[in-house]
């Protein structure tokens, strides 16, 4: 069952900004540049972001924002 956040689906501009970050953060990672793979990426995010919030968004809903 989905969480009332994704339920909703609305996005707070926290989430967006603490994704953004997230994203940027593995996205130059100076070892592995632009060879990291789309699943390895957002699978990195989403456990940065896990670590950094109590957000409930899944990889698939941080990959689809």
């Amino acid at each position: 069952m989905a969480s009332s956040i994704e339920a909703r689906g609305a996005w707070t501009t926290q989430e967006d900004i603490l994704l953004c970050e997230c994203w940027v953060k593995v996205g130059h990672c100076p070892i592995m540049g632009n060879e990291i793979k789309f699943s390895h990426m957002w699978r990195k995010s989403h456990v940065e972001c896990c670590e950094r919030s109590s957000s409930p968004r899944t990889k698939m809903a941080l990959a689809s924002r």
